[in-house]
């Protein structure tokens, strides 16, 4: 005796009640694997100019890139990775888009050019 086959029954379409809400929009920052990739190769580029760079994790995004003179650790930027018009940016904490996370070098040079006058203020000389 064979069990009795029924045809399958495929997923039922449910309507949406109108009622219902949208779905969110995507976050502004990025997600905690994109942010990390990014921030790990400016923190790379940035060590080769001599900075110190520190990655800074927290319970919310955005993760942060912490980035000073090791002379003078009390003055320094944070970087964040955040998405603008289908493109990845590095962006200051102070709201300054350095580059997009593609010209990692561009990103690295201008964050050190914003850092340089600070850090040479406080040492009262050139060195950084």
């Amino acid at each position: 005796m064979t069990p009795e086959r029924r045809p399958p029954t495929g997923a039922r379409s449910a309507p949406i009640p109108p009622d219902a809400p949208t779905a969110p929009f995507l976050p502004e920052c990025s997600g905690p694997w994109r942010a990390h990739r990014y921030l790990d190769r400016l923190a790379r580029a940035m060590r080769r100019y001599g900075w110190t760079a520190e990655l800074r994790y927290a319970q919310q995004p955005p993760i942060l890139l912490r980035v000073y003179s090791e002379a003078v650790p009390c003055i320094g930027e944070s970087v964040s990775v955040l998405q603008e018009n289908g493109a990845w940016w590095y962006r200051a904490s102070y709201g300054v888009w350095l580059a997009q996370c593609t010209n990692v070098p561009l990103a690295a040079q201008r964050l050190s050019v914003l850092l340089t006058p600070w850090v040479s203020a406080a040492l009262g000389d050139g060195t950084k």
